[in-house]
């Protein structure tokens, strides 16, 4: 629970095996947090990694928490239960979310329950292959139509949260399909999401973690179940 003498901000970063580029992210993530002046604290989740990550987050000023579930939803909901703040910020590892927009999710906290950094609303991009941008723009827009959620980027993980609205639920899915549901079951709730464009650049260090087929399965399944919730209303 937060306390009076919290941090304002809890940076949440999922990395397995991303050593190299934390060695270059943490430091600029301090230093905007520096310049913010805003009480914070810099949460790295490992999931296991055995190239050093966990020293390099430790050496660079982090907190590191290992994580005991499975996924990408799995580190999230680990790094969520360790964090303090009163905001909670989560961003990739790989260097392809650019530290400096965590500026403008301070600047705006106050507008939604959930702020969205996005590739598809006018004055985002994304510098990906042709490949996985049409593959990412069919998720979206089919989660979107599909489920009612009005929103052009459901799939950014690059996003600021209210800490109560992640307290009041109970996401069920632990792969990149977490995402879509924490929007979803915000929304039944009549919570607010906007998004703000940003620029999506490639990945740093190493190989993404991704695996199409496997995160292919739990969308579908994650879609078929928030399906449901909406019609249920709740």
């Amino acid at each position: 629970m937060a306390t009076a003498d919290a941090p304002g901000l809890s940076v949440v970063i999922p990395a397995w095996n991303e050593r190299e580029n934390l060695d270059h992210l943490l430091p600029a993530v301090q230093g905007v947090l520096l310049r913010l002046g805003v009480p914070a604290e810099v949460i790295v989740v490992d999931g296991g990694s055995a190239d050093g990550t966990a020293e390099a987050a430790r050496r660079h000023g982090a907190r590191v928490i290992q994580q005991t579930e499975r996924g990408y939803g799995g580190a999230l909901l680990a790094g969520f239960a360790a964090a303090h703040g009163r905001y909670l910020l989560t961003m990739d590892a790989d260097l392809s979310h650019p530290p400096v927009f965590i500026e403008e999710f301070w600047r705006r906290r106050d507008e939604a329950e959930v702020l969205i950094a996005s590739r598809y609303v006018p004055g985002g991009k994304a510098q990906v292959s042709r490949f996985r941008r049409l593959l990412s723009v069919i998720l979206n827009r089919t989660y979107a139509a599909l489920l009612a959620v009005p929103l052009k980027d459901l799939s950014s993980g690059f996003r600021m949260y209210r800490r109560e609205v992640l307290l009041a639920e109970a996401p069920v899915a632990r792969d990149f399909d977490f995402l879509e549901e924490i929007l979803v079951r915000v929304y039944n709730r009549g919570g607010r999401a906007v998004e703000i464009p940003f620029h999506y650049l490639p990945r740093g260090a190493g190989r993404s973690h991704a695996r199409l087929l496997r995160f292919g399965w739990a969308f579908l399944k994650t879609l078929a179940r928030m399906w449901r919730l909406r019609r249920r209303g709740g």
